[in-house]
């Protein structure tokens, strides 16, 4: 039984280990995705040049932002459930 103990055991720390892995890479993911959030809303905003091409490109690039706003909150789901899932590993040791 001892040696099932230290498998059960050795496992969860491997799974903690990927656990704090992965909200690491999340957490540098969701870091990203603000960063070129917030450099496609500080866009050209120059007044001076209102073609039709310009109007659809900042049309579409205001619905890229819109679009990474829920990339962002799905990213910060994932960083929860992976808090959620090390809180839990570690209460069991």
């Amino acid at each position: 039984m001892d040696d099932l103990a230290e498998l059960i055991a050795s496992g969860r720390t491997d799974q903690l280990s990927v656990f704090r892995a992965q909200r690491l890479r999340v957490q540098a993911l969701t870091a990203d995705v603000v960063d070129l959030q917030g450099r496609l809303r500080r866009g050209d905003e120059s007044e001076f040049w209102q073609s039709a091409a310009k109007r659809a490109y900042r049309e579409r690039v205001a619905e890229i932002v819109h679009d990474l706003g829920l990339v962002v909150n799905f990213l910060d789901e994932a960083q929860d459930q992976l808090r959620q899932n090390i809180w839990q590993l570690e209460s069991e040791q």
